[in-house]
């Protein structure tokens, strides 16, 4: 049996991609296919693989908290840090518009964070400037249905950010529990 047929490997490799979250795709790809290609060469040697094989070959190769970690030592990335600004800047950019100056704080707590990458910061400034309120004054100064549209945008986005963030807090989550 291929060793990538265990359910035991298909689980491991799985925690292992979500702990290498924050590492650039390639990278990320790159080590996973290394690592799969490891424990299917280990397994190969033991055609008839019980369990207790399986569990044994991946315990030889590693935690996969420790995996991310070395590799994010190697490629010279830390770790994401999470605080409450990150929930602050979503919830900034959607209605922060209402204060004249509570979107700006909202885009700048979004670029100082390191909860999301460089393309959701982008279409969390973007996306209809000034949230319900840039969309809504967009909105009373046009049709109805592109009203609609553009008062959609800025809470599709809040919708979106807030996914992204609690992706990057589940894998830090995982990757804790690992440790």
């Amino acid at each position: 049996m291929n060793g990538t047929r265990h359910r035991e490997v298909g689980e491991y490799l799985r925690r292992l991609q979500r702990s290498m979250g924050d590492l650039p795709a390639q990278r990320r790809d790159e080590i996973l296919a290394e690592i799969e290609e490891h424990i299917s060469e280990d397994l190969a040697e033991r055609p008839a693989a019980t369990d207790a094989d399986v569990r044994n070959v991946l315990e030889r190769v590693g935690d996969p908290g420790d995996i991310a970690a070395e590799a994010r030592e190697r490629f010279g990335i830390k770790p994401a840090r999470r605080s409450w600004t990150d929930p602050a800047a979503v919830i900034l950019l959607l209605i922060g518009g209402f204060t004249i100056i509570g979107w700006f704080v909202g885009v700048v707590l979004l670029w100082i964070s390191d909860a999301w990458n460089t393309r959701d910061k982008i279409i969390g400034t973007l996306v209809v400037p000034g949230g319900l309120a840039g969309a809504l004054g967009v909105g009373l100064a046009s049709s109805v249905i592109l009203a609609v549209l553009v008062v959609i945008a800025p809470i599709a986005t809040a919708v979106y950010l807030s996914l992204r963030l609690r992706q990057a807090r589940l894998a830090s989550l995982i990757e804790g529990e690992e440790q």
